[in-house]
């Protein structure tokens, strides 16, 4: 007989999770020994078998850098709070990586060239906001 869950949370909750995690460049197991749990506890929450609980949850959105909204609701968005000085580097996605790894091996001027192109671009965004 299968355990009841103890919540109404949507089953599609543990594809998000999964969907996250793989974004994230991360295992399974990662994961769980980032959380201090086991991984088959974490591969049944992945799977819909069972849910955790409400602080636990907290953690995994935190740890993957995007809000409860992108794990309980339908959204089709990767969004990361960088401004979080909580949020740690084993959560860069593979092309944040590739950024990273191909931004290293610029010259000090290029990467200055870089980073004035990237505020110039996020000053621009943020007006739009505004």
């Amino acid at each position: 007989m299968p355990k009841r869950k103890c919540s109404n949370i949507d089953a599609s909750v543990g594809l998000r999770m999964r969907y996250y995690r793989i974004q994230c460049g991360l295992t399974q197991q990662q994961v769980a020994d980032a959380l201090n749990i086991n991984r088959t506890t974490y591969t049944k929450y992945e799977t819909g078998v069972s849910e955790p609980s409400h602080e636990l949850l907290g953690k995994i959105v935190k740890m993957f850098g995007i809000d409860y909204n992108a794990i309980l609701d339908n959204r089709d968005y990767f969004e990361r709070r960088v401004a979080d000085a909580d949020m740690t580097l084993n959560v860069l996605t593979l092309a944040e990586r590739a950024i990273i790894t191909r931004f290293r091996s610029m010259s000090k001027e290029d990467q200055k060239k870089i980073c004035e192109y990237i505020d110039m671009l996020y000053n621009e965004k943020t007006k739009k906001i505004l």
